[in-house]
């Protein structure tokens, strides 16, 4: 499939913004968060590069976190810890002969030097707490931080992503994306919020069902609208768990065919844990809705992910 620029970045070449939307149809454009330049690129690395100015000025010499062995966040906090010369403990869920067989994400958190402790899911802020404490009695000031990059700067760097993005001249009437813990998808409803703008933010969950994944998120973007003074008519949380296939990490046969074909197709990787998912969600709510109005899918990143097998 031929893509090209959008009209935007042809009336205006400089804007960086807009120069990272893409459109694949004459509806649909995405947003590549793969080509941010920072710890392999996407939105856990964005994230976490969020925490920067914090971990540096409160002396942070050791970070301990959570994750599974594929994860972009653990691999984005690995490659964060290394180029700064701090310590790093990854509290790894799953199949510890798996992480030494697989690629991707696998790949360069086994190269990045970090301490990796393979746990149960019932013992990890166990696991987590332990590491933490080792490292506060070797005289290291170590920091907590939550899986998936779930903090607040983390979610405010796409409130302000948001506002550039508007700000530069791209407004979609809609914004699909995966929706995992759900910080993403709040940063860019406390976005919307504080541009006044009708977006709809319609998240694909990987794995959670609706219910717990919008009220998770309601709060945390209550949290984020509040922390950082965001007033406004407040945005409507929509998760979407209707192509959950069984699970995190489950996927049917036309999610599968849209991974494999996405680099032809498209020119970047979809994956079938998160952004295929997401993509066939998308493609499905559009069709059967009726969906009319510019949609802008925020890609996410997915290279680690497809290239993990």
């Amino acid at each position: 499939m031929r893509w090209t620029l959008t009209e935007s970045i042809k009336k205006n070449p400089k804007s960086i913004k807009i120069a990272l939307i893409q459109r694949i149809t004459d509806q649909i454009s995405v947003f590549r968060d793969d080509l941010y330049p920072y710890l392999g690129g996407g939105n856990k690395a964005r994230k976490m590069m969020a925490l920067d100015e914090i971990i540096k000025s409160q002396g942070v010499n050791a970070i301990v976190t959570t994750g599974g062995i594929q994860s972009n966040h653990c691999r984005a906090v690995a490659l964060y810890s290394k180029k700064n010369n701090i310590k790093c403990t990854l509290v790894l869920h799953g199949d510890q002969e798996r992480l030494f067989s697989e690629s991707g994400n696998a790949k360069v958190i086994k190269g990045s030097g970090a301490t990796m402790i393979f746990s149960n899911a019932c013992e990890i802020g166990k696991n987590m707490d332990v590491a933490l404490r080792t490292y506060r009695e070797q005289g290291y000031n170590p920091f907590y931080l939550n899986g998936g990059g779930h903090t607040l700067e983390g979610g405010y760097c796409y409130t302000d992503e948001l506002e550039k993005l508007v700000d530069s001249g791209y407004v979609p009437d809609y914004i699909f994306l995966a929706s995992g813990s759900g910080t993403t998808q709040a940063g860019l409803l406390a976005g919307v919020t504080r541009k006044g703008l009708d977006i709809k933010v319609i998240g694909i969950s990987v794995g959670r069902t609706t219910e717990k994944a919008e009220n998770c998120i309601q709060e945390f973007y209550k949290e984020l609208c509040k922390t950082y003074g965001i007033d406004g008519k407040r945005a409507k949380v929509i998760v979407d768990d209707s192509f959950l296939c069984g699970g995190y990490e489950k996927y049917n046969n036309q999610i599968k065919q849209i991974a494999d074909d996405s680099m032809a197709n498209y020119g970047f990787p979809l994956d079938t844990t998160y952004t295929a998912k997401a993509f066939y969600g998308m493609q499905q709510i559009i069709e059967k809705r009726h969906i009319t109005g510019q949609v802008l899918f925020w890609y996410t990143g997915g290279i680690y992910n497809y290239l993990a097998k």
